[in-house]
Order: structure tokens, then C-alpha cells, then sequence
């Protein structure tokens, strides 16, 4: 199971843990660029025949305004197990 889908499966938890101190604010901000990305390259694919990864963590960091490191640093970590 990787981190985003054990994150995905806490649900309404994810909010309180946050609350609490116990899960960090920006893995929230961290999910969100990630389903971006993923929505992306379902995109490209369905357009070009490939994920085109590269070109997908590229627009997502244009949209949420961070850098193509940070969005490469977020998959990274959400692959992770």
C-alpha cells in the first residue's frame, strides 16, 4: 500500500490528525497535488497514448504555482510504501 492510498483511506480522520498536530498541514496540500497529477496524466494518456509524467508534474506545478522539484518531491512520497 502506498502513502497516498493509506492517506486516501483515513478520510475524515486525515482532518482530525491534522488537528490534533499528529499528521502535518502540508500533506494535505501535498495530496491535492498529487490527484491533480494524477487527473493529468490520465489526460495525456487518453490524448497522446502515454502518461507523459513530466509534461503532467509540469502543469500541475504551473497551476498550484510551485516548482517542478516540489511536484516531482510530492510523487515521489506518495509512491512511496
Amino acid at each position: 500500500m502506498t502513502r497516498y492510498e493509506t492517506i486516501s483511506s483515513l478520510g475524515d480522520d486525515l482532518i482530525k490528525l491534522m488537528g490534533k498536530g499528529i499528521i502535518p498541514v502540508h500533506i494535505l496540500d501535498w495530496k491535492v497535488y498529487y490527484e491533480a497529477y494524477l487527473k493529468q496524466t490520465e489526460l495525456l494518456l487518453k490524448e497522446y497514448g502515454k502518461p507523459k509524467k513530466t509534461w503532467a508534474a509540469g502543469m500541475v506545478a504551473e497551476d498550484y504555482k510551485v516548482s517542478e522539484r516540489t511536484v516531482f518531491n510530492v510523487i515521489a512520497f506518495m509512491e512511496g510504501r
